[in-house]
C-alpha cells in the first residue's frame, strides 16, 4: 500500500531542512531532471535554492533555474548542469530546501513532518498509533496510521473535520473518534 514514487526517504535529513525528494532520470538532453517525490507533486512552490546531498559528494547549493511539469510529472533544471551526462551522474541524489524558505499559514502542514507523529484518539489516554504515511488519493490527504504494538495500518481522512489537533513540536496529532475509520474492518 506505501507507494512513493520511486522516491526513498534518506536516513538522516541535515537539520534546519526539509526533504523534498530525489533526483530521477533525465529530461531531454540540457540536464533537466524528474523529481521523484513520495506524493508525486507537479507543483513547485517556487524555491530557488535548494541543497544535493549526493552520496561520496560533499553537500553544495544549487540554483534552481526552471521548474516545469512534462508528461504529468515535475521536471528541474539546477545551474550548473547542462547535459545529460552531469544528470545521470546525480541520479537518486537527494535535494533539501531549507525550513525557514518554506511558507505556510497556521492551519498547514507540512506533510512529511506528520510522519512519525503519535497518534491520539479524542477521550483516550492511550496512544493509538503512528503516522507512517500520508498519501493524496486526490480527494484530500489521508494519514496511514500503524496501530500501537501492531503491524497492522488503517487510512484515516486529514480533514478539519476529523483532526483536532496537531502539534508539531510534541508530534502528536488527535483525532475525532470515528470507528468507521479506526475499526478493525478499516484495515
Amino acid at each position: 500500500m506505501k507507494s512513493n514514487h520511486g522516491a526513498q526517504r534518506p536516513e538522516f535529513v541535515p537539520e534546519g531542512y526539509f526533504w523534498l525528494g530525489q533526483v530521477g532520470r533525465p529530461h531531454g538532453v540540457k540536464g533537466a531532471f524528474f523529481l521523484k517525490t513520495e506524493d508525486n507533486r507537479v507543483e513547485w512552490p517556487g524555491y530557488k535554492q535548494v541543497l544535493l546531498k549526493t552520496q561520496g559528494q560533499a553537500d553544495t547549493l544549487v540554483v534552481v533555474e526552471k521548474a516545469f511539469v512534462s508528461g504529468g510529472k515535475l521536471a528541474l533544471s539546477i545551474a550548473g548542469i547542462g547535459h545529460r551526462e552531469a544528470c545521470e551522474s546525480l541520479y537518486n541524489s537527494h535535494l533539501f530546501v531549507a525550513r525557514s524558505e518554506i511558507k505556510k499559514s497556521e492551519d498547514e502542514y507540512i506533510v512529511g513532518e506528520l510522519l512519525g507523529c503519535v497518534v491520539m484518539v479524542d477521550g483516550s489516554p492511550e496512544p493509538y498509533g503512528t503516522v507512517v504515511a500520508v498519501h493524496n488519493f486526490g480527494a484530500q490527504e489521508t494519514l496511514e496510521i500503524q496501530k500501537k504494538d501492531s503491524e497492522e495500518t488503517i487510512l484515516y481522512p486529514f480533514l478539519e473535520s476529523f483532526i483536532l489537533s496537531v502539534d508539531e513540536e510534541k508530534r502528536e496529532v488527535v483525532v475525532k473518534n470515528e470507528p468507521a475509520f479506526l475499526d478493525d474492518q478499516n484495515s
